[in-house]
């Protein structure tokens, strides 16, 4: 069996809002453990699209900045991100379970984060899901790739996102002075679940490449102290390492541009993407009710420099911490 799994991140650099990073684990169970990545967009034609134009009814899986448009919004990476779902079992009626299918839990408690509206006296619904989809195309769409994901052999063995609210990345970056070590930390906590669950299976993990860096092996050595780590190569296209430790071997790859070319990390760029839009939803909503004469924000460039400049003289008045709501760049 080949265990093939991607990582990625969305967030990263916007003022608001939180980081999210994403992980996506396939298996081809016809395929040995030691062949190449396989081309699942390939394998999968008949129910996966890479480009809007021309799906005909497939659902399209790609880099999530490809699959959000003005006219459609989130609805084509809502479409991927709940079929995938689909066939790892997951049928989410809301977001919050959405976020519970991907193991992530901090969502529970956000009473310190208002405008997220989970507060433990007036509590806001969570979205339905679909968000963007209408349910009977939706289904249609699910079920022609599920279909021909069960014809060919591919396996969805896991999605997880871990969702780093702007209290949690503020603290970390303060601790660090690193926003790339936080975002390193949370890859770390996804290749630590997929070592103990899959290590035996001797997966290929794939990594899209962080800010440019080339070099992994000092910070592979530090999560996994006890493996064995050997480094295949480290040049400007590609990082490859191998880790090993008795029955477990893992190999690691961290390409330029891992999205367009490794199905699982354009997975996992989605997953990441479709779970900070689910909450920047409840941010712009949350607060359009505490301020509804200042309009929203989506956290990036200029129009977040023009939020925080509206929204600033009001925050003492609605008892928020600036410190928590603006997150540190």
């Amino acid at each position: 069996m080949y265990v093939y799994a991607g990582i990625d991140e969305a967030g990263y650099g916007p003022a608001f809002g939180p980081l999210t990073v994403g992980c996506c684990v396939l298996a081809v169970p016809k395929l040995p453990a030691d062949a190449p990545p396989p081309h699942l967009w390939s394998r999968l034609r008949k129910g996966v699209s890479r480009t809007l134009s021309g799906r005909a009814g497939r659902v399209v899986i790609n880099d999530s900045k490809k699959l959000t448009t003005k006219a459609a919004g989130i609805a084509h990476l809502e479409a991927g991100c709940l079929a995938v779902a689909g066939l790892a079992g997951h049928r989410p009626e809301h977001a919050g379970r959405w976020l519970d299918a991907l193991g992530e839990t901090t969502h529970h408690d956000l009473a310190a984060l208002p405008w997220y509206g989970r507060t433990k006296t007036d509590p806001v619904p969570w979205q339905p899901l679909p968000a963007a989809n209408d349910p009977g195309s939706l289904a249609v769409q699910r079920g022609l790739f599920t279909q021909t994901a069960h014809r060919i052999g591919v396996e969805a063995l896991h999605l997880g996102v871990s969702v780093v609210f702007e209290d949690r990345f503020n603290a970390m970056v303060a601790a660090t002075r690193s926003k790339a070590a936080v975002n390193l930390t949370f890859i770390a906590g996804h290749l630590q679940t997929l070592w103990q669950r899959w290590g035996a299976d001797h997966p290929t993990c794939v990594v899209d490449r962080q800010s440019g860096r080339s070099r992994y092996r000092d910070w592979l050595a530090l999560n996994f102290p006890d493996a064995q780590l050997a480094v295949v190569s480290e040049d400007a296209q590609e990082s490859v390492y191998v880790l090993e430790q008795g029955p477990r071997r893992m190999t690691l790859r961290f390409p330029v541009a891992a999205e367009s070319d490794h199905m699982p990390v354009a997975i996992a760029s989605m997953v990441a993407k479709y779970s900070r839009e689910l909450m920047m939803a409840r941010f712009k909503t949350g607060f359009t009710a505490m301020l509804p004469d200042v309009k929203p924000t989506a956290g990036y460039g200029s129009d977040a420099k023009r939020f925080w400049e509206e929204v600033r003289p009001h925050l003492a008045d609605l008892q928020v911490d600036p410190g928590v709501l603006r997150r540190r760049v």
